[in-house]
C-alpha cells in the first residue's frame, strides 16, 4: 500500500512529515472538539461528527470505534497542546521565579479555556476510573515538569529555601494547589478572571522563593 506523507509546520515552526491518515484523523478530532465543547459528549453523535468534519460515516469508523474513543483523542490532543503552549512560554524566561510565574499564569489560562472539555471528563464519562485517569495523567506530567524547573533553579543557586530531595513533594504540593483552582471552577461551574489569576501569580510565586 502506498503511503503519502506531507510536510507540515508544527507549533515550533519546524517542518514534520505527516501521513494522509494522520491529517484526516486530526481533522476529525478538531471538529469533534468543537462539538463536544458546545453540546457535551452525551448529546454529540457520530453522525454529527462525520457531518462536521466533512467525512463519510464509514471513514469516521475507520479511525474511531465510538464517540467515546474520539473524545479520548480530543483529551489527548488538548493535553499535548497545553504542554506545548505552556512550555514555549516558560522556556522564554531565564529565572526560576519568572518561569514559575509564567507557568502559573499560562497553565491556568489554557486549562480554563478548555473548561467545558474537563467538565465533560468529570461529569459525562460513565466510567469513573477513566475520568479519574484523565486528570491523574495530566497531574503526573505537570508534577514532573515542575520538578525539572525547580531542580534547574536549585542547580543554578536560585533556590536556597528548599532542599533538593524535597523538590518532588514541593512540586506535587504546587500542582495540587493549581489543580485545586481548576477543580473548584468545575464544581462551581464558573470562570476565573484571568487578570485576577495574573495578580495572584505575581504576588504569590515570589514569596515561595524568599
Amino acid at each position: 500500500m502506498l503511503t503519502v506523507n506531507l510536510l507540515l509546520k508544527n507549533q515550533n515552526g519546524r517542518y514534520m512529515s505527516v501521513s494522509k491518515d494522520e491529517i484526516v484523523r486530526e481533522e476529525i478530532i478538531n471538529h469533534a472538539q468543537k462539538l463536544f465543547q458546545q453540546f457535551g459528549l452525551k448529546k454529540t453523535t457520530m453522525d454529527e461528527i462525520a457531518e462536521a468534519s466533512g467525512k463519510a460515516k464509514s471513514t469516521l469508523y475507520h479511525y474511531f470505534t465510538s464517540k467515546e474513543e474520539v473524545f479520548e483523542a480530543v483529551i489527548q490532543n488538548e493535553m499535548t497542546s497545553l504542554r506545548a503552549l505552556v512550555k514555549n512560554h516558560v522556556e522564554e524566561k531565564k529565572t526560576v521565579e519568572d518561569k514559575m510565574t509564567v507557568y502559573f499564569i499560562k497553565f491556568h489560562e489554557e486549562i480554563l479555556n478548555m473548561m467545558n472539555i474537563y467538565r465533560i471528563a468529570k461529569y459525562e464519562i460513565r466510567d469513573e476510573r477513566k475520568s479519574r485517569a484523565y486528570f491523574l495523567k495530566l497531574i503526573e506530567f505537570e508534577q514532573a515538569y515542575l520538578s525539572r524547573i525547580l531542580e534547574d533553579g536549585f542547580d543554578a543557586g536560585e533556590i536556597k529555601s528548599i532542599d533538593k530531595e524535597d523538590i518532588p513533594w514541593f512540586a506535587e504540593t504546587m500542582v495540587a494547589a493549581f489543580f485545586g483552582i481548576v477543580r473548584y471552577a468545575i464544581e462551581k461551574e464558573r470562570e476565573f478572571d484571568p487578570d485576577k489569576l495574573t495578580k495572584i501569580a505575581r504576588n504569590l510565586v515570589p514569596r515561595l522563593f524568599n
